[in-house]
């Protein structure tokens, strides 16, 4: 029935349809924040997969498909009407359980492995956009998809799955560049992380794996490669499996999840050497630098640039990626590190120089000889220790070092491209493993690097007899034919060495620090 308005012919809305029309900020609100997540913390592309248990078909969508199937499946009247009677004041805080609401519902899985070799990965372009099947005469990569996907619906009731094989068009730059900068957050993100450890056949063939009793092959290759690094450390749930597709640990508590099983993550911190907290919970940033370095230096990838690209999510930064620049890639890693970190220790390596600057490493596995675990902040001393004041510059690396003069007291155990040096000083004495080319005419000094900061003017070192961890250096080097002109910041070089140096004082050593450019 239409009830006319008095004053003409234009109908009156009843208070239902009033209702209706009234526009709800708050429901937009939702919207806002569900397309938000879908097109920031989603991966590009995804695996949707239907089917039941006769038949498993899956097809290719993108984030447009997943944003039109929850709203089929009304999500974000079903949000709205549990927040919309919520009493919560803060607006923040509502949209902070608006967002986890919206994580929790827009569930998928992500899958962790060794590729296979020889091509036998299902890539991009071979996916179809429409349902599809995959036929019993497929080759390994194929059955591996189609038993990811089986297992991320039936097991963890994943609609959407994501493999890094098939889920990037590596044909554009834009979209590699992208994947490559989010994936530790879309593995974070993702309801669970299905990790297939395909050498390994059962949690009794881990263990001896662990305790090194494996036979010729000494661990799951999982273990030895780059990216999977982030992708043990970037989920909020893990779950293993070995080469059969069977869990490797089974139980009521871990049918889904294998995060906070001490069973079987103190294995893998045994054979990744990665504290069990880091393991339970990993937070990324530019932090530990040496630690994170020396778990990344155990692993290997097969472009150059990858070991460095693997690292971006661990220290949670971010640069343009450029295959085909080689080891530049790491160089730029670490340039990003230094810009972020003030730690001495960043320099707490040893081996080959990066052929950007003679103060950075190579790779990765310049650090594994020379770390040491970085104190927390809780375990840190009270006083300062270093310069932090260190910066790249178009000069080279300006910092601050102790530099303690010493003279070569014998050359011995000679190669071609590398010597032993054993230095004196009046406090000290230290060898060294040089490498590269034999030095002629050069004066020699060792620049210490975790000195006490007393103030602005001084640094010091303690003696042996107060101080149980050694001191750690560069060795230096200058040309004694340098002119004298040249200034006293310019006149020295890091010289590349095969082990860290670290001296012990037989006495107190205290000294205003030099200001060098390497």
């Amino acid at each position: 029935m239409t009830i006319l308005n008095s004053l003409g012919d234009a109908p009156i809305m009843s208070a239902s349809t009033a209702a209706k029309n009234r526009h709800d900020p708050f429901k937009d609100l939702v919207q806002d924040i569900f397309n938000e997540y879908i097109t920031n913390e989603m991966p590009i592309r995804l695996l949707y997969i239907t089917g039941d248990d006769e038949k498993m078909r899956f097809q290719l969508v993108d984030r447009d498909f997943v944003r039109e199937h929850f709203k089929e499946k009304r999500l974000l009247d079903n949000i709205h009407a549990d927040f919309a009677e919520m009493m919560i004041v803060d607006g923040e805080e509502r949209e902070d359980s608006i967002r986890e609401r919206v994580k929790k519902e827009l569930k998928y899985a992500t899958l962790s492995h060794r590729w296979l070799p020889d091509k036998q990965e299902p890539l991009h372009h071979q996916i179809s956009k429409e349902p599809m099947e995959v036929p019993d005469d497929h080759e390994p990569g194929w059955k591996k998809l189609q038993s990811f996907c089986r297992t991320a619906k039936d097991v963890h009731n994943c609609e959407f799955a994501w493999s890094d094989t098939c889920c990037i068009d590596k044909t554009s730059s834009s979209e590699l560049d992208e994947s490559i900068r989010s994936m530790f957050r879309w593995y974070r993100n993702s309801h669970v992380c299905i990790a297939l450890l395909s050498e390994t056949a059962d949690l009794a063939a881990l263990q001896l794996q662990e305790k090194g009793e494996s036979g010729e092959k000494a661990v799951d290759a999982w273990f030895e490669r780059g990216w999977t690094l982030q992708e043990l450390l970037a989920p909020s749930q893990i779950k293993f499996y070995g080469a059969n597709w069977k869990p490797l640990i089974q139980g009521s508590t871990n049918d889904r999840d294998n995060r906070d099983s001490k069973v079987i993550m103190e294995k893998i911190s045994n054979l990744t050497d990665i504290d069990m907290d880091d393991l339970e919970s990993f937070t990324p940033g530019v932090d530990r630098v040496p630690e994170k370095m020396l778990w990344a230096s155990r692993r290997r990838t097969t472009r150059i640039e990858d070991i460095a690209y693997c690292l971006i999510g661990i220290f949670d930064i971010s640069f343009m990626i450029a295959y085909g620049e080689g080891k530049r890639a790491f160089f730029r890693l670490m340039e990003e590190i230094v810009k972020r970190y003030d730690k001495w220790d960043v320099f707490l390596w040893s081996g080959r120089c990066s052929r950007y600057n003679a103060a950075l490493p190579d790779t990765p596995h310049s650090y594994a000889a020379g770390c040491i675990k970085t104190l927390r902040k809780d375990q840190a001393p009270s006083y300062e220790i270093g310069d932090r004041r260190f910066v790249l510059t178009n000069h080279g690396l300006e910092i601050r070092v102790l530099l303690l003069a010493v003279e070569v007291e014998d050359i011995s155990e000679e190669l071609p491209d590398s010597r032993c040096l054993s230095l004196r000083h009046d406090y000290f004495r230290v060898k060294a493993r040089h490498i590269g080319p034999k030095p002629h005419d050069r004066t020699w000094a060792i620049g210490i690097l975790d000195y006490d900061v007393f103030g602005e003017e001084l640094g010091a070192i303690d003696s042996c007899r107060f101080r149980r961890t050694p001191f750690t250096g560069f060795l230096l080097s200058s040309d004694t034919r340098a002119s004298l002109h040249l200034p006293a910041t310019a006149r020295w070089k890091k010289e590349m060495t095969k082990e860290t140096v670290r001296i012990r004082s037989s006495d107190h050593i205290q000294k205003p620090p030099t200001l060098l450019y390497l």
